[in-house]
């Protein structure tokens, strides 16, 4: 673990948690890739401590073959097999220096270590943004355009921030996406949000494209879903909710209908906090 520690700690990584199921296996192949766009090292951990969950041991085929193209590719992997308690998975994010977490999550099937509910609880607490697969493998133009919600409640810097790395680093296109709204001062904010974007973006040089839906949408995240096979995108990035209004503690919080979507579309979450991880470009 030391030694592991002192070599991660000369660059960046990436964390993946599998479970060497359909969705662990494709986190696996999603955090391949996210290495190789960072120049990150890869940990894999494949005990969470989870409770009444039985752990599988056997390496899967899918897995075997995953490691090897990974490694065969120049990415530093290491496959940690003690079991981490959450709070202690999170000290060795920071102690690696780890940019993202990336975990496979169904809705309820119990089979898996990240159900809805569970994702939920392991996001929540973490700086480190973390990003939600499904069970189906990345496609060859993966993260080649990029969604980035944006909306009048929540905080766009940080979303604009991290959309804006996966053009400084991959070349991506990111595609800002937002709504309208014939209440005046909605519309300002509104406005106000894209435009800060638009500014951020044009002085960083990432490259992006604007797209004005001419009506009001009430999930913006979730209609990016929707939206999203429109232009190719393979991402999406939300914000967690912070604080829950009656609204959202009645019908549940917007995050809910987006991570572990039926399209098993990625999707990067990040929580609304002052000391929330960013790259140092």
């Amino acid at each position: 673990m030391e030694e592991q520690l002192e070599r991660q700690q000369k660059k960046i990584n990436i964390i993946v948690v599998t479970d060497f199921t359909a969705y662990g296996d494709a986190a696996m192949r999603y955090a391949g890739i996210l290495a190789a766009i960072f120049s990150a090292s890869l940990t894999v951990i494949t005990r969470l401590q989870r409770s009444n969950y039985v752990y599988q041991t056997q390496l899967t085929d899918n897995f075997k073959q995953t490691l090897d193209s990974i490694t065969s590719n120049g990415i530093e992997v290491f496959v940690e097999s003690k079991q981490f308690t959450t709070k202690e998975l999170y000290q060795f994010a920071e102690e690696s220096n780890t940019i993202m977490f990336v975990i496979g999550v169904a809705k309820r099937d119990k089979r898996v270590m990240f159900t809805l509910n569970q994702a939920i609880l392991f996001i929540k607490p973490s700086r480190i943004p973390v990003m939600t697969v499904g069970n189906k493998m990345p496609k060859s133009d993966v993260f080649q355009n990029v969604m980035l919600p944006l909306d009048i409640y929540r905080q766009s810097k940080e979303k604009s921030l991290w959309a804006g790395y996966f053009s400084r680093y991959y070349y991506a296109k990111v595609h800002i996406l937002y709504g309208s709204y014939k209440d005046y001062f909605l519309k300002v904010k509104l406005k106000n949000n894209v435009n800060f974007t638009e500014k951020l973006y044009k002085n960083l040089n990432i490259t992006y494209r604007t797209h004005h839906i001419p009506q009001r949408i009430d999930n913006m995240d979730l209609y990016s879903l929707q939206y999203a096979e429109k232009i190719h995108a393979t991402l999406t990035i939300i914000m967690m909710t912070k604080y829950k209004s009656l609204f959202d503690w009645l019908f549940g919080v917007k995050e809910r209908s987006v991570i572990a979507n039926e399209q098993g579309f990625p999707v990067l979450c990040l929580n609304e906090r002052d000391d929330l991880y960013v790259l140092c470009t």
